[in-house]
């Protein structure tokens, strides 16, 4: 009898240990990899005049997100013009989203923006790398 007590108990000190390293006892823990937060998209829109890069929460209430980004104007010289770290944007939502407006003084001028957005908790929910430069022409045979 003791033996079979002894035996049970270790079948259950084992369960208990899988589903503890599991996580499965903790109805709070996230799904592993994904953040508490929207997916954001990104929008380029380029111009003769600026630039305009748009990230655009996946959600239907606004939020407010830190924001940390490097501005680039001639992306092959990767001139840096402006630098910004965990900047609150507030009301951010669809119809509201975080927009950077990049002026170009020639049509030929790139631009780029790497950018880590962030829920007010510190969970990463977007980083990209996103550059605009001008289309080569392509020669035509006379």
């Amino acid at each position: 009898m003791t033996s079979t007590m002894t035996r049970t108990s270790l079948v259950c000190l084992f369960l208990a240990a899988v589903l503890l390293s599991a996580g499965c006892t903790s109805a709070e823990q996230p799904h592993a990899g994904k953040a508490a937060g929207p997916d954001f998209r990104g929008e380029t829109l380029g111009y003769d005049d600026r630039v305009v890069f748009r990230f655009i929460p996946e959600a239907d209430e606004a939020a407010a997100y830190s924001v940390t980004c490097t501005i680039e104007q001639d992306v092959s010289w990767g001139t840096t013009i402006e630098t910004r770290e965990n900047v609150i944007y507030e009301n951010i939502s669809g119809d509201n989203p975080i927009e950077f407006v990049i002026l170009r003084q020639d049509p030929s001028d790139g631009a780029a923006i790497e950018i880590e957005i962030r829920s007010t908790t510190g969970e990463v929910l977007h980083r990209s790398r996103t550059s605009v430069t001008p289309a080569t022409p392509t020669p035509t045979m006379p």
